[in-house]
């Protein structure tokens, strides 16, 4: 399968699983109800007006910073500290509370969340973006941490992850540290980052062959995070998995691993290994994109957290042409509806969103020949 139609189905993937999943978010009475009387969910039923969520808007914003590091090391953290401030001040739709708590310590005020609480309340959405005046990007996800008691670790790093493996899935140096600033810029947590690499690394693998290399992925990733060892974004970061990453991974890619093995509605649902173990169950045991998605959105937990980059693994894995069309329709007519002129005031712009593919296309035309 030619790289393009990976990359293509990687970038879909994210946005189809996050749409898959967003009705059923923590609802696991409601999902449970949906599924005693209809059967497993298996439709999009997100409806037009939906904004980008925040697990498929970051993973945009990664993709658009992966773009325009083409001439430069990669990413860095000032650089996305800002397009995430930017974000949070335009949109903030789905925002978790940990990225609140950080993205406020680094503008030194909350976000606005304009868009947000346009769809939300029809509050007005014209003001621009402030400029942040905080702490310090490469501080702002430390500093919030400490606060928290260096006990947080939510999944928001791990959800946005796909980008960043299909930038350099042929370089597990980059790979590596690309991963983890992309990470360490809002979840400092080594269980986050961690559990970041692991999945950009599986994501990674699905986009060269179609398989995860399963047997050496936690040599791998430990052998380039340990070759790194002072030059990440996090630069203390231990050169093997905390052991509830270890656990999770484990978990996920035993032979015959289950969906339920990973636990996925109990327990700190929002925790990143658990994240993380959605991404490397769907690549290494998942039949097809349809039962990867169908069965880890209807296993209940942070269901549009984890469907995304396990549909970024999934698209890589089966292709484009691999998820149903009529998710990738429906997914399309969302994202591209826009309000009738006349329902809006004259002070609203609605905004404009590309088809996903494109940022695929533009990031595999940086890749070496």
């Amino acid at each position: 399968m030619e790289i393009i139609e990976r990359a293509r189905g990687m970038m879909v993937g994210i946005g189809v699983g996050n749409l898959l999943g967003i009705p059923w978010e923590f609802s696991i009475k409601a999902l449970r109800r949906e599924q005693q009387l209809h059967g497993p969910v298996r439709e999009i039923t997100a409806k037009e007006g939906y904004l980008d969520d925040d697990d498929l808007a970051q993973a945009i914003l990664l993709a658009e910073a992966c773009i325009d590091s083409a001439n430069l090391e990669g990413l860095n953290v000032e650089d996305l500290a800002r397009r995430f401030w930017h974000w949070g001040e335009t949109n903030g739709a789905g925002m978790g509370g940990l990225t609140h708590e950080v993205l406020t310590m680094y503008g030194g005020y909350q976000p606005h969340r304009l868009w947000r609480q346009f769809a939300r309340y029809g509050e007005a959405a014209t003001a621009d973006a402030r400029k942040p005046c905080g702490a310090a990007a490469g501080d702002a996800a430390r500093l919030a941490w400490e606060e928290l008691g260096c006990s947080s670790a939510g999944n928001g790093s791990v959800m946005r992850c796909g980008a960043v493996a299909l930038r350099w899935m042929h370089d597990e140096q980059a790979l590596a540290r690309n991963s983890v600033t992309s990470a360490a810029v809002t979840h400092w947590d080594p269980r986050c980052v961690w559990s970041t690499v692991l999945a950009d690394f599986t994501i990674a693998d699905c986009l060269r062959t179609g398989q995860l290399e399963a047997e050496t992925l936690i040599e791998r990733c430990s052998t380039a995070v340990h070759s790194l060892q002072g030059q990440l974004a996090r630069p203390d970061l231990p050169s093997e998995p905390p052991a509830a990453v270890l656990a999770a991974a484990e978990a996920a890619l035993a032979p015959g691993a289950s969906i339920d093995d990973l636990e996925l509605d109990s327990g700190g649902i929002g925790f990143a290994p658990k994240a993380m173990s959605a991404v490397l169950w769907a690549a290494h045991h998942a039949e097809s994109v349809e039962d990867g998605l169908v069965t880890i959105v209807n296993a209940g937990g942070d269901t549009d957290s984890n469907a995304p980059p396990s549909g970024a693994a999934l698209g890589a894995r089966f292709g484009l042409d691999g998820i149903p069309a009529r998710w990738r329709e429906r997914t399309a007519k969302i994202r591209s509806w826009t309000p009738d002129t006349g329902e809006l005031d004259d002070w609203v712009t609605w905004p404009e969103r590309w088809p996903l593919e494109d940022y695929a296309d533009q990031i595999v035309e940086l890749l070496p020949n």
